[in-house]
């Protein structure tokens, strides 16, 4: 029995499209664009001798990954919407968080977030 790729590949292709409906979809991909430029900032740099440890807030970082997370969410649910593109389990996410921390620093989730001044 030969099995169906239908949920693999996309009902619409791009070309399909309206022009109203591909401006939908620049328009959020350039929101996810500018949404993790913003968040790189707060990504691990190069530590060198005698070069200050670059110092970021807790909440702003919050904020920035969780701006990405939600465009992203709405990226994927636009490509559902117009072109029939499910997301794929195996697709990391744009801030590929997990990827930066082992199991051994899983420990820092318990800290209590620092009070404001």
């Amino acid at each position: 029995m030969a099995m169906s790729h239908a949920m693999d590949e996309p009902q619409k292709s791009l070309k399909d499209l309206s022009a109203d409906e591909r401006e939908r979809l620049v328009a959020v991909h350039e929101r996810l664009r500018d949404a993790v430029r913003n968040y790189d900032k707060f990504l691990g740099v190069e530590l060198k001798p005698g070069v200050e440890v670059p110092v970021h807030s807790l909440e702003e970082m919050g904020a920035a990954q969780a701006e990405v997370q939600e465009v992203e969410a709405e990226l994927w649910r636009l490509r559902e919407e117009l072109l029939g593109w499910r997301r794929p389990g195996w697709a990391p996410s744009a801030t590929s968080v997990s990827d930066w921390f082992s199991d051994e620093d899983s420990d820092y989730d318990d800290y209590p977030l620092p009070s404001s001044a």
